[in-house]
């Protein structure tokens, strides 16, 4: 097989070589977005469970969920874009 018949199958689609395409969003960056964003929420939660006394349920919740959904959803845009080594 010559050289440039060996180098065409070793590359995907994307014209990337294998194990350099990370243009999606894979397991670990969900992985690492819910390792991040998940304590961010209870943490919060509890905080404004203390600071309410439990009341009301939506002053709560709510702000855990809104910066819990923002840490999310920034590692997840971080992580979007990948990289390319080619």
């Amino acid at each position: 097989m010559d050289e440039a018949a060996e180098s065409r199958s070793t590359e995907t689609p994307t014209g990337g070589a294998e194990g350099t395409d990370r243009r999606g969003f894979d397991r670990t960056a969900l992985g690492y977005a819910l390792l991040f964003s998940v304590p961010v929420w209870v943490g919060v939660t509890v905080m404004m469970l203390k600071v309410t006394g439990g009341r009301p349920l939506f002053l709560v919740l709510a702000p855990g969920l809104v910066l819990g959904g923002a840490v999310f959803a920034l590692i997840a845009a971080a992580t979007r874009g990948g990289y390319d080594t080619a």
